[in-house]
C-alpha cells in the first residue's frame, strides 16, 4: 500500500518551533482580590466549592490569560471553545469569538494569522456557583479540530514569590510543629517512620545526618536541630543515633554477593537510574542525587529491601517503586555497594551514644512532629495562625539567623524571601487544595521530566544516559538496542483516561503498554490518584474512565478492514490481543486491545491525523493530508475513517 508522503504539516512545524518559554499570564479575580500565576495553556476545571487558586476563596471568579501566540507559518485558523461559563477570545486586538452558557455551539470565522507573534487574550468568567471549565481549540485546512498546544504560547510572567513560599511551607513540614487548619494536600505528607531505623541504617550515618543534614544532601528539607560545633551538640547527635539504632523490626538480611555487581550495573543503566542519580563513585551535579554515600548510609543487607520497596517506611518518598524482583534488587544493591566501596570519607568523631538520653533528646527536639510512630510525644508549639502574626524576617525558623533552639532550615536566600513573602499573605491559602497547581509542583519535585520530554523540553535522561553506557559495554550489541524513548508528557492529561493514568502511576497497569522498554514506568503509590486527576484538570478535562464499549457494527467492520493488511496495515506493527503483529519493525506497537481502556477518542483522532505533530520522533506513519487519505472507504474522508477504526478498537 502506498502511504501519504511523510512530510510534516504546518502544525508539525509550529510544534517544533522551540519556544523558549511556553506560558501565559493567568490573572484570577474573585471577591475583589486578584492573583496571577503562569499557566502552560489556557485551560481549567474548577468544581463548585473549590478555590480557583490557593490565594482566592471559593466562589464566582474570572480569569484572563494574556501573552503571545507564536506561529512559524502563516495559518488560516478557526477557534472554538469547550466548557461552561462566559468567555471571549481576542487576538491582536480583534475579538474573534464570545460564548456564554455551554460552549461548543459556535466557532470563530476563519482568520489569517501571519508567521510571528500575536497578542492573545482570553477572558473567562465562571458560573455563579463558582464552578468552571474551559478549553481552547483550533483547526485549519491542514489539521482537524484539536486543543491548542502549550508550545505555541509564551509570556513574561512575574512570579509571585508567595506562591513558591506556600509550597516551601508545606515541603518543610512547618505545619507539623505549628498545627492549624489543613486543606492543602501537601500538608498531609510526613517524613520517614523511625520504627525500623536500626534495621536499615548505620549509626555513623545517622549521627552525621542529625548533626548536619544539608552537608550530606544539600537539597534536604530536614532541618538542622543541634549545634554540631559544640561537644554538647555532638553528644546529642550521638545519643539520637544510638536511640534510633534501638528501633528495630526483624533481622537484617545478609549483604548481597559481590559477584552480582556487574548484573546490577546493567539494571542501573537499563532502568535509566542516571535520570535522577549521578554515577556511583563519580562526581555529583546540581540536578541529580549523589549515590556516593549509599554504602555508608545503609546496612549492606538492608539496601536490597529498600530498593525493592522504597516507600515501606516513607510513604511520600521521592524514590519510586520499580517493582524489582528479589534478584534485581539484590543485583542493584551489590552494584551500588561495590561501586561506592572505595569512597574516601573522613572518619566520624562522634562520642558513644546513649539510647535512653537519645529518646529524651528526640522528645525535646519534637521529632514526633514530622516522624510518626517514633514513640515520643509531640510537643505543642504556637499554632499556624499564631506564627503568621510574627515577622519571619527577624525571628523564627525562616530568619537568616534563627538562634537559640529554633531549627535551622536548609534554605537559599531566594527561598527565604519566598517564605517571608508568603507570611505576609496569611495562612488562608493553606486551607485550599488546588489540584492543578499541586500537580504542576509534583511534576517538578518527583522529577517527571528527568525521564519524559514535555512541551519542547527534552528529558534530562536524553542528555545523561550515555554516562552509564559503560555498564553494558561487555554485552555485544547492547548499545544497538531498539528505540527506548519514553512517552511525552505534553498531552498526557488529555490523551489518557484518568483511570488508566492512575493505574500507570500506581504500577497497576497490566499488561504493560510498552513491554519493549527497559525503563519500566515506576510507581508513585501515594500520589497516583492526585496526579492522574491533576493532569486531567491541567488540560480542562473531566477526570474519568472510558464508557462501556458501544461500537457501531457497520463502522467497526470498515475500521477492521482499514486497520488490516488491505487498509493502512496497522496490524503490521500492532498486535491484537494474543495475535502478534505480522511484521513489526524492531518492536511491536501498543496492543490494540488496550486502546479503549487507555485513550480518549479526541486524542486518538489527533494522533491518527498526524502522529509526528504529537511526537516528532515517532515511527508511526501519517495516513492523511488535508483531511483526505488514499483509501476509498467513506469517500476517502480521513476523519470518518479514523472514527471507523475507533469503533473497531472498542472491541477488536
Amino acid at each position: 500500500m502506498k502511504l501519504v508522503p511523510s512530510v510534516l504539516s504546518v502544525l508539525s512545524t509550529v510544534l517544533a518551533a522551540g519556544i523558549a518559554q511556553a506560558d501565559l499570564a493567568a490573572t484570577f479575580e474573585s471577591g475583589g482580590s486578584k492573583d496571577t500565576r503562569a499557566d502552560r495553556l489556557p485551560a481549567l476545571l474548577v468544581k463548585a466549592g473549590e478555590a480557583p487558586t490557593p490565594f482566592l476563596a471559593a466562589g464566582e471568579f474570572g480569569v484572563t490569560w494574556t501573552g503571545k501566540l507564536v506561529l512559524t507559518d502563516r495559518l488560516r485558523l478557526v477557534f472554538s471553545f469547550e466548557g461552561e461559563g462566559k468567555v471571549t477570545l481576542t487576538i491582536d486586538g480583534e475579538e474573534l469569538l464570545t460564548e456564554e452558557g455551554t460552549f461548543g455551539t459556535a466557532a470563530s470565522k476563519s482568520t489569517r494569522l501571519n508567521r510571528g507573534e500575536h497578542d492573545i487574550s482570553i477572558t473567562y468568567r465562571s458560573k455563579p456557583d463558582g464552578s468552571g471549565r474551559f478549553r481552547l481549540f483550533w483547526e485549519e485546512r491542514g489539521f482537524p479540530k484539536q486543543s491548542v498546544p502549550p508550545t505555541v504560547f509564551k509570556a513574561e510572567v512575574t512570579a509571585d514569590p508567595a506562591r513558591h513560599g506556600r509550597l516551601l511551607f508545606a515541603e518543610n513540614h512547618c505545619s507539623k510543629c505549628h498545627l492549624g487548619a489543613g486543606g492543602m494536600q501537601e500538608l498531609t505528607e510526613y517524613g520517614p517512620l523511625l520504627v525500623a531505623s536500626g534495621s536499615r541504617l548505620t549509626e555513623e550515618w545517622l549521627a552525621e545526618w542529625i548533626a548536619n543534614p544539608a552537608a550530606l544532601r544539600p537539597d534536604t528539607r530536614m532541618p538542622d536541630l543541634i549545634d554540631e560545633s559544640t561537644p554538647a551538640g555532638k553528644q546529642q547527635a550521638a545519643d539520637l543515633a544510638a536511640w534510633l539504632m534501638s528501633q528495630k523490626i526483624g533481622e537484617v538480611p545478609t549483604a548481597p554477593d559481590k559477584a552480582l555487581a556487574q548484573k546490577g550495573g546493567e539494571h542501573f543503566h537499563r532502568l535509566g537510574c542516571a535520570a535522577c542519580h549521578t554515577l556511583p563513585g563519580g562526581a555529583g551535579d546540581a540536578g541529580r542525587i549523589s549515590l556516593n554515600d549509599v554504602g555508608f548510609k545503609f546496612q549492606h543487607g538492608a539496601l536490597a529491601g529498600f530498593l525493592k520497596k522504597p516507600d515501606t517506611w516513607y510513604a511520600h518518598i521521592g524514590m519510586p517503586d520499580f517493582a524489582l524482583s528479589d534478584a534485581e534488587s539484590n543485583e542493584i544493591a551489590a552494584y551500588l555497594l561495590e561501586a561506592t566501596a572505595h569512597s574516601t570519607r573522613k572518619p566520624t568523631d562522634f562520642p558513644k551514644g546513649d539510647p535512653a538520653k537519645g529518646m529524651e533528646v528526640a522528645t525535646a527536639l519534637n521529632c514526633a512532629a514530622c516522624h510518626a510512630g517514633s514513640g515520643v510525644p509531640n510537643t505543642a508549639l504556637p499554632t499556624t495562625d499564631a506564627i503568621f502574626t510574627k515577622d519571619w524576617a527577624t525571628g523564627g525558623c525562616v530568619s537568616a539567623k534563627p538562634g537559640g533552639k529554633v531549627p535551622k532550615l536548609a534554605l537559599s536566600d531566594a527561598e527565604r524571601e519566598s517564605l517571608i513573602a508568603f507570611s505576609k499573605k496569611g495562612s488562608a491559602s493553606l486551607t485550599r487544595h488546588v489540584e492543578a497547581e499541586s500537580t504542576t509542583a509534583k511534576l517538578q519535585s518527583l522529577r517527571c521530566t528527568s525521564c519524559h520530554a514535555m512541551d519542547d523540553t527534552a528529558s534530562l535522561l536524553d542528555t545523561v544516559h550515555s554516562d552509564t553506557k559503560g555498564l553494558i559495554a561487555h554485552i555485544q550489541g547492547a548499545n544497538e538496542k531498539v528505540d527506548q524513548s519514553r512517552p511525552h508528557l505534553t498531552f498526557v492529561g488529555e490523551m489518557l483516561h484518568a483511570s488508566y493514568l492512575e493505574n500507570i502511576i500506581n504500577g497497576a497497569a497490566s499488561p504493560r503498554p510498552r513491554p519493549w522498554l527497559d525503563m519500566r514506568m515506576p510507581a508513585f503509590h501515594s500520589r497516583a490518584n492526585s496526579l492522574a486527576t491533576g493532569l486531567a484538570r491541567l488540560h480542562g478535562v473531566e477526570p474519568g474512565k472510558p464508557d462501556a464499549p458501544a461500537p457501531d457494527a457497520a463502522l467497526a467492520e470498515i475500521g477492521k478492514k482499514l486497520a488490516g493488511t488491505e487498509g493502512f496495515g496497522c496490524n503490521t506493527c500492532h498486535g491484537i490481543g494474543d495475535v502478534k503483529a505480522t511484521a513489526a519493525f524492531e518492536v511491536e506497537g501498543i496492543n490494540f486491545t488496550l486502546a479503549h481502556e487507555r485513550l480518549r477518542k479526541e486524542w486518538f483522532i489527533r494522533w491518527m491525523d498526524n502522529p509526528a505533530s504529537v511526537t516528532p520522533a515517532t515511527k508511526m506513519p501519517r495516513y492523511s493530508e488535508d483531511g483526505q487519505s488514499q483509501r476509498p472507504e467513506l469517500e476517502g474522508d480521513a476523519l470518518k475513517q479514523f472514527d471507523a477504526i475507533w469503533n473497531y478498537l472498542q472491541k477488536p
